[in-house]
């Protein structure tokens, strides 16, 4: 029979667990054992153990130099996460990720977070950005997620960036989530026109901005009329 206690030792596991796969998905270059603890605040031999099991999920998964990453069980669950945005967004990234050269993607909110459900790369160009499904940051931090909040109401003390780009319809921002990366993004808004996503592109240096934003704003335009929500 359960008791209190061992209720209270299992939510503290899954509450280890879960920031275990946050910190994870935080770092897309990949953590260790040691800075994976660190980060959550656990023992090594704790973190270890929670990597073990996310690991026979396919949560996470463990390269040759022994660094962990997003598994592609992570990749399964955002499959049905907001999967009639997804769909509707799918060709009009495909399109964009074409149009520039660049890496395109399609992110939401997350609480204090935005988190990318969907990321499509250009066939055409020989280098470009890696951008994981499932990648997590907070929203004043990189292009993606000031798009949203530009798309939202105004908020005290919100980045100049933000109140910048209310008036253009668009945030760009540079090396702001990886160092030399260049971005660009546009809000998706739903029907009470406040901002459900956001749909951008991310390249290895800038673009040319005059060309690329026409591009990304035609893109969140087209994805809003075609999402019912």
């Amino acid at each position: 029979m359960m008791t209190e206690s061992t209720s209270a030792a299992g939510a503290k596991t899954l509450d280890n667990g879960i920031r275990v796969l946050k910190a994870v998905a935080a770092h897309p270059r990949g953590l260790g054992v040691t800075e994976i603890a660190r980060e959550v605040g656990v023992h090594r031999t704790v973190a270890y153990r929670l990597l073990g099991t996310l690991a026979r999920h396919a949560l996470v998964a463990q390269d040759q130099d022994g660094r962990y990453r997003l598994g592609l069980g992570v990749v399964e669950l955002s499959m049905s996460l907001r999967s009639d945005l997804r769909s509707v967004a799918q060709p009009h990234l495909r399109d964009l990720a074409e149009a520039t050269g660049a890496t395109a993607h399609l992110t939401i909110p997350d609480g204090d977070d935005v988190v990318s459900i969907a990321v499509t790369e250009p066939a055409n160009a020989g280098v470009h950005v890696a951008y994981q499904v499932g990648f997590r940051h907070p929203s004043a931090v990189g292009a993606a997620g000031l798009a949203i909040l530009l798309g939202r109401p105004e908020q005290p003390e919100e980045r100049p960036e933000v109140t910048v780009g209310r008036g253009r319809g668009f945030a760009a921002s540079a090396g702001e989530l990886q160092s030399g990366a260049w971005g660009l993004a546009a809000p998706v808004t739903g029907g009470d026109g406040v901002a459900v996503a956001s749909v951008g592109v991310v390249a290895l240096g800038p673009l040319d901005e005059t060309a690329t934003a026409p591009l990304v704003l035609r893109a969140a335009a087209a994805i809003r009329a075609g999402f019912p929500g």
